[in-house]
């Protein structure tokens, strides 16, 4: 990029609309998603079709985020589908996929979370669990 940009105008740039839903030139949502699979980029599916994407096949795997509050699964992703091009807040909530050559620089290892929260857990005095049972 040339001089006189923002890095807001640098970012805008480098982001993709998604695919083209206009009838020249139309591309389907199985294409779009092989396109990005072969790609290894990320993949964000509402709960519809998540169920039309093997992720296994395509050697990726589900992106986590470890949640310390408990609200979610660690495994919840929302943004605009990459399929139906809706927010997938409002399909009850979406997941994104990670190519599994990317995942452990990305992601936390589910297991992983799971020893540290028990670490943190036991590492605390016998007061803060007895004062947290009543």
């Amino acid at each position: 990029m040339g001089e006189g940009f923002s890095n807001q105008e640098k970012l805008k740039a480098q982001e993709h609309p998604g695919r083209n839903k206009n009838i020249k030139g139309y591309q389907s949502p199985a294409s779009w998603i092989c396109d990005q699979a072969d790609l290894k980029k990320l993949i964000l599916l509402c709960r519809d079709c998540r169920l039309k994407f093997n992720h296994r096949k395509n050697h990726y795997r589900e992106f986590y985020v470890r949640d310390d509050s408990g609200k979610t699964s660690g495994y919840e992703s929302n943004g605009q589908c990459d399929g139906c091009k809706e927010q997938t807040a409002n399909h009850g909530g979406g997941t994104a996929f990670v190519h599994e050559s990317e995942y452990s620089k990305i992601c936390m290892e589910p297991r992983m979370n799971k020893r540290m929260n028990r670490a943190a857990y036991y590492a605390k005095s016998a007061w803060y669990h007895l004062r947290n049972q009543f």
